[in-house]
């Protein structure tokens, strides 16, 4: 019997691992992480041209007037009423007050022109607007507002008038009042008398008073006009038992804010007009204060009006696609992962880590090309160049024009969806979740027919 021997030739080792799909899905998953590092210093920019741009509009409004906001026209009238101090020799004190009226009616007419100024790279809205306001007081409720036995200075009764930023005001101011003109003077005008000095009603800083001079209850009726120059913002306080407001302005992109929308508005290419009106039983405050602290408190947070909203506000979009990044840089490494597992060829690691690097790159760019070309035209730059640098880098590694055309395809159509991710906020949910099921869905039919036990063990 003759036994058969072994070939003299050498001896082949062992066929080892060439590829493990887990250890690989491990790897990229650990880079999908580790990309989140430049995205958070990325994210670090972004706040710090933030902080730049707001330092900018702060000192644009310095120049033009901030934002500004009117409460008035309100009566200040100062009395006197005697107290009983128990355990003095005299038991009887006098005590000085201060009672705080607010009209009846309060009628604006304002027409704000604007433009758009620029620090730099930076802009902000400024206006210039005027306002037309009417005010009445009626006799009898002024007869009922003070305590019985109230001795009232009537004579050195004065209308007050507060704007947020008087270096916004263009042109002294007139009060028109029974056919004569009076001339506002600066602060609220009643020096030390209580309440009025205290920080706590604005510090006198934003107020204007007018004298009336009056010698007793009567019907009054006020009209003034102010020339105020301001940015971003103008609001009014619902002073009257029945306020009425009315604005236009050429500016195309308003943004209504405060306690009370308009109740009619009409928004065009040439500008919007709004009208407020607010009732007694509406505004949430009554019609006289004792405590001027409290009467500041209360007209100052009733506020309402419209903010010229810039549209083009790039540092928000780029802010919310940051948030989106890690999840679309996880999609890129995904859509390689599927189609080197569905082929021959390998990628290694470090490919893996370029790849992650350009689309991390990607933030950046649209952030900085935003500053200067707006953020549509921004972000089509920077995702072409993004997606041209991607596919062409999975031409040479895939060796393959057909392969790289379907990274090319499929890392384009991330981007839209990105983009319509930011521009969709209220369908932003709907879209992401829509595009991962698309994800997840791809990726199964893309590799149903894998041996992924095989696949673990080399080829």
């Amino acid at each position: 019997m003759i036994d058969t021997l072994p070939s003299s030739g050498p001896m082949r080792a062992p066929v080892a691992p060439t590829r493990s799909a887990g250890v690989k899905a491990i790897v990229i998953a650990a880079l999908t992480i580790v990309m989140a590092v430049p995205l958070f210093f990325i994210q670090l920019v972004l706040s710090d041209r933030q902080g730049t741009a707001t330092s900018a509009a702060t000192e644009i409004a310095t120049a033009a007037g901030g934002p500004q906001t009117v409460i008035g026209p309100f009566l200040v009238v100062p009395y006197t009423v005697e107290q009983i101090v128990p355990g003095l020799k005299n038991p009887v004190a006098i005590a000085n007050r201060v009672r705080i009226i607010l009209p009846d009616d309060l009628a604006v007419a304002a027409h704000a022109d604007t433009s758009v100024r620029k620090r730099g790279i930076f802009a902000a809205p400024v206006y210039a607007a005027r306002l037309d306001i009417t005010a009445r007081f009626d006799r009898q409720m002024l007869a009922r507002q003070f305590p019985e036995g109230a001795k009232i200075a009537w004579q050195n009764a004065m209308l007050a008038l507060s704007v947020s930023d008087l270096r916004g005001l263009a042109d002294n101011v007139t009060l028109r009042e029974s056919g004569r003109d009076i001339d506002f003077q600066p602060g609220f005008g009643l020096g030390s008398t209580e309440g009025l000095a205290n920080p706590g009603f604005g510090d006198g800083r934003g107020g204007l008073h007018a004298p009336l001079a009056l010698d007793g209850p009567r019907d009054i009726r006020l009209e003034t006009r102010l020339m105020l120059r301001g940015s971003r913002e103008l609001n009014f306080a619902p002073l009257g038992r029945r306020t009425a407001v009315t604005l236009d302005s050429p500016w195309a992109s308003p943004s209504f804010a405060g306690d009370v929308l308009p109740q009619t508005r009409t928004v065009t290419a040439a500008g919007f007009k709004a009208r407020w009106v607010v009732p007694y039983l509406a505004r949430g405050f009554e019609t006289v204060f004792d405590n001027p602290q409290a009467a500041w408190a209360a007209l100052h947070h009733s506020s309402f009006g419209v903010r010229f909203y810039q549209p083009v506000d790039y540092y928000q979009l780029v802010g919310r696609s940051l948030k989106y990044a890690v999840l679309f840089v996880a999609l890129a490494f995904l859509s390689f992962f599927v189609v080197e597992t569905v082929t021959s060829q390998r990628l290694h690691a470090v490919q893996y880590a370029l790849v992650g690097a350009a689309q991390v790159l990607f933030y950046l760019l649209l952030l900085s090309l935003s500053e200067h070309i707006g953020f549509a035209a921004a972000y089509l730059a920077a995702a072409m160049a993004t997606v041209t640098l991607t596919g062409l880098y999975a031409k040479a590694v895939f060796r393959g024009v057909g392969r790289a055309a379907l990274l090319t395809a499929m890392l384009a159509v991330l981007y839209g969806c990105l983009y319509a991710i930011l521009n969709a906020e209220d369908d932003a949910l709907l879209i992401g979740s829509g595009l991962l099921f698309a994800a997840l869905a791809g990726t199964m039919y893309a590799t149903r027919r894998i041996d992924w036990f095989g696949l673990a063990q080399g080829d």
